[in-house]
């Protein structure tokens, strides 16, 4: 696979996911797409246009729950956000956070935490390849590791700056 198919994949892959796409059927897609390039030799772009133009194709309408429970998430996410970085400097400062101790904003910011790894769980549905049933994309581990991840990295960037301005 030439870097043009692949980054074309890559693309592809992620607009189809951001227009709400089955899994299912973003497989058939990209299995489609690399099929054709595969026999006639022209690039994706030329073939089918820029990945997001193609994508919009294949678009559904996007229920209103949906909608709601993407804004929540971010909702959700951020509080959590807002509780560690408060409860970080809250300990680093040894004062409370809003009332509270600053131990129970982290726990209450790491439970936080969860319902939106959940809704990406939900979101990032692995896609496979139709013709040999290996993973088009990262499995929920990855996102479960890359979430967790970042908010380590969150709080302990928090602590550093609580450190270095306490």
């Amino acid at each position: 696979m030439s870097t043009d198919t692949a980054t074309y994949r890559r693309d592809l892959l992620r607009a189809l996911r951001s227009h709400h796409v089955a899994p299912d059927r973003i497989g058939e897609i990209v299995a489609e797409v690399e099929s054709h390039v595969a026999e006639t030799g022209e690039t994706p772009v030329e073939a089918f246009g820029p990945a997001r133009e193609y994508a919009a194709g294949f678009a559904g309408p996007r229920p209103l729950g949906a909608r709601l429970a993407g804004v929540w998430l971010v909702v959700l996410g951020a509080a959590c956000g807002w509780l560690i970085a408060n409860g970080v400097f809250g300990l680093v400062a040894d004062e409370r956070v809003h009332g509270m101790p600053a131990g129970v904003a982290l726990a209450l910011g790491a439970l936080l935490w969860v319902p939106p790894m959940i809704g990406q769980l939900r979101r990032q549905l692995p896609v496979a390849d139709p013709r040999t049933g290996r993973r088009m994309t990262p499995g929920p581990a990855a996102v479960v590791v890359s979430m967790t991840v970042f908010l380590a990295l969150l709080a302990a960037a928090t602590w550093l700056v609580a450190v270095l301005t306490v």
